[in-house]
């Protein structure tokens, strides 16, 4: 479950990360020549930033650690919810299954106002921690693409989404543009995988 609450908050972040990027190229288009410029246009994969941009790792692998408690008790809670459905279900005596409905009741409202805290508080901790770096990885995209003759870069998570038909594999540049990040910052490069012996 914590990998599935992972995975939702990567995606929020990956779509932050292209509504800024879109916002940002509105603005230079309006303020451009009139001319329409030629160049290239590349695809970028945002969700393989949590994985390959070292930064990044460092700041998601931390976040990770720190609410690994809070996410042990929603599991927990939830577990208790499924127990105590269980047991209704298999409850002959109708005063002891009201009893157990109470409890369901009150646990599932605990269980419900935790989980909205806890995402709530991991938005405001991710945001925090990862937006100088979802900043630091934009301005970087852009002299990424301006010194590869890039004119415009799409996220590959929303177009996959929304019905994605062809791409091109030539146009794809996160793998390129994550070694790049990694070298030009390396105090935020990831480790090398350990060699199995």
């Amino acid at each position: 479950m914590f990998k599935r609450l992972f995975a939702v908050m990567l995606m929020i972040f990956a779509l932050t990360v292209m509504t800024y990027a879109q916002g940002s190229a509105v603005k230079s288009t309006a303020q451009g020549s009139g001319a329409i410029p030629t160049g290239k246009v590349a695809i970028i994969d945002s969700r393989a930033f949590g994985d390959g941009i070292g930064e990044m790792k460092k700041q998601l692998d931390k976040l990770e650690v720190d609410f690994q408690p809070r996410f042990k008790e929603l599991e927990g809670l939830q577990q208790q919810l499924v127990a105590l459905d269980d047991d209704i279900k298999k409850e002959k005596d109708l005063r002891l299954q009201q009893q157990k409905a109470d409890k369901l009741q009150t646990t599932k409202r605990d269980f419900e106002r935790k989980r909205e805290d806890f995402q709530q508080d991991y938005q405001k901790r991710s945001e925090v921690a990862l937006g100088p770096i979802r900043d630091k990885v934009l301005k970087f995209l852009e002299s990424y693409a301006a010194s590869r003759d890039i004119v415009v870069v799409f996220d590959l998570a929303p177009a996959a989404q929304s019905g994605l038909v062809f791409l091109n594999p030539g146009t794809n540049i996160t793998e390129d543009f994550i070694k790049e990040y990694n070298k030009q910052n390396s105090a935020g490069a990831p480790p090398e995988p350990a060699v199995k012996k």
